[in-house]
Formats: C-alpha cells, structure tokens, sequence
C-alpha cells in the first residue's frame, strides 16, 4: 500500500506526512526488488485467481496499490511500473480527480507550516499557538487539549479531526486560514481523467476511494450507499481499466458498510490493517495490505523485513 511518490526536493518544501510517502529513488529501488522476488500480479488476476481457486503456495504474489490518486503517482510511479512492465491499482476519491481540491487534512498541515515560516522566534510561535487554540476552542470539544507545541501538532490535529463530519472540519480549516492570515492551498495534487486514461493504457486499473473521501464510520448509510454506487458509476463509464474493488478511506469499516460494498457489486475490499492474504481470505471486504512509506522501509533490507512482518511502523 503506498500514497504518494515524491522527490527529495518536494518533500523538503511540502507539508507532507511521513507516513504517506517514499522518495522517487527508492520507489524505483522497491519495484526492482518486487519484480524480481514476486509473482506481481494486477489485482484483476488476484481476483480470478480467488474466483478460480488457482493458487500456487510456492508463488509469492504480491500487488501493488496507491490511495488517493496523487498527480506524484502519475509524474513519478508511473514510469518507473510502465518501464519494468509492474501493474498496479489506484484507488480514486472521484469527486478530486481533475479538480483543484486538496484533502483538508493537507489544507491543515499546509496551514501550520506556513502559519510557522511566516515570522520568527518564540514570540511568534506562541502567536500560532494562540490564534490554534482560539479557533479549536470555538469549534468545541476536546480538540485542542493536549496538542503537542512541536512539529507533531499537524499529525495530532489530523487524527483528531477524522471522526468530524467533514463539513465541521472545513469549517475549521476556513477558521484557521482566515485568523492566520494564511491563504488555502490551491494547484492540482490528483491526477486528472486524460492521465488516468493514460495510465489505464499502461498496465495501471483503477478502483473506488469513495466520491468525497469521507470516513465511511462517520456518515449514514444511505451516504455511504451513494459514495459506493456513484464512485463506481463514475468510473465504469470513464473508459479506463476499472476493478471492482472499493478502499475505505482511512481504512475504517464495519460489518454493515462492507455487507453495502458487495451488495453493490464489489467483488473486494482494502483496508489499511497490516497483513498478508492466502488462498482462502476470511474476509475479501476487509482485505489486509502492507503500508511502505520511507521513514521505516528507504533500504531494501528494511523493505525486506517489512514486507516479511518483521518491522512495525513507527508511531
């Protein structure tokens, strides 16, 4: 399971999550090293291998999936798959492919580091703080008790939004750009439908990350059956390879919303819960995957001991 691709530069001037990336260099490093360790399938040909029950214990399969749909996948990824012939899936949040719309919780984290570089000093610092309390206070709740006054506020204040609906939560970003004096991001970061259509020429399918990119948990039922059925509509009429396979946003998922997900014609499911899957999976709506990101797999031997259980991630 990967997010985002990037070079040293960019991550150097963004504000990106450790967790949800790996450098260029070391993408192309790991896809060598599947390519020559694994049988790498697309996930069509996992599917049929289930469906068939043809499967061979000595084969070591492996596929490879990205959330979120980043335009870095397209600049990045994608010619390092094409070039050594590796298919992949890119599971995409429908209502952000071609658009200018950035994820809030990188609106926030674009936020604090911004807000951070614009002055200098302790004084300034205590500024931020301030204007971050305020407006957290008045969104209610516990949100701002306890926020670490460090680089790790960004990942805290993230985690602690995620089981906000999601129009509370843009509230609060609007809040915080608007009392930092701090502009919203804008400029595309996911890819548009013409790179998708590309890709899909080039060995790459496409699966449903949900419309909206809500936190299934969070919303109704009826929701959650609109963000199924519409995200799958939507992409089994853009042309492209699609698969049907669904990825929660987050990972989160309860009994009800997975029974949803194949009611609707899924034949699978993805969450983010670190595991292996064999012949026989006990639940193809809560599908196990290995998270890579470069803070604890940047070396093949990490990457090693990562894909064989042996490395947690670091929290």
């Amino acid at each position: 399971m990967y997010h985002r691709v990037l070079t040293r530069e960019e991550v150097a001037c963004q504000a990106v999550q450790p967790g949800m990336y790996v450098l260029d260099t070391v993408f192309a490093q790991q896809m060598a090293f599947l390519q020559q360790t694994f049988t790498v399938l697309s996930f069509r040909q996992l599917l049929d291998l289930w469906k068939a029950g043809e499967w061979n214990e000595q084969a070591g399969y492996c596929v490879v999936t990205f959330d979120d749909g980043w335009l870095d996948n397209y600049r990045y990824a994608y010619p390092v798959l094409r070039r050594l012939g590796i298919p992949a899936t890119i599971f995409l949040p429908t209502d952000y492919v071609g658009t200018d719309q950035w994820f809030w919780p990188d609106q926030l984290a674009y936020l604090l580091r911004t807000a951070g570089s614009n002055g200098h000093g302790a004084q300034h610092g205590e500024q931020v703080k301030r204007v971050l309390l305020h407006v957290l206070g008045a969104a209610g709740g516990s949100l701002g008790k306890g926020l670490a006054h460090d680089e790790r506020v960004a990942d805290q204040l993230i985690e602690r939004c995620k089981e906000l609906p999601k129009d509370q939560i843009q509230r609060l970003v609007s809040a915080l750009a608007e009392e930092m004096g701090v502009s919203l991001p804008d400029g595309r970061v996911v890819v548009n439908w013409d790179e998708v259509r590309e890709m899909s020429t080039g060995g790459i399918s496409f699966g449903s990350h949900s419309c909206s990119h809500r936190i299934m948990t969070t919303i109704t039922p009826a929701e959650v059956s609109e963000e199924l059925a519409t995200s799958q509509q939507t992409l089994q009429q853009a042309g492209i390879e699609y698969v049907p396979v669904f990825c929660y946003p987050n990972g989160n998922s309860d009994a009800d919303i997975q029974s949803q997900a194949k009611a609707h014609g899924y034949e699978a499911a993805v969450s983010v819960q670190t595991g292996v899957e064999g012949p026989c999976p006990p639940n193809r709506f809560a599908l196990r995957r290995i998270g890579i990101h470069n803070d604890m797999t940047h070396s093949i031997p990490l990457f090693s001991l990562r894909l064989c259980g042996l490395l947690s991630p670091i929290n």
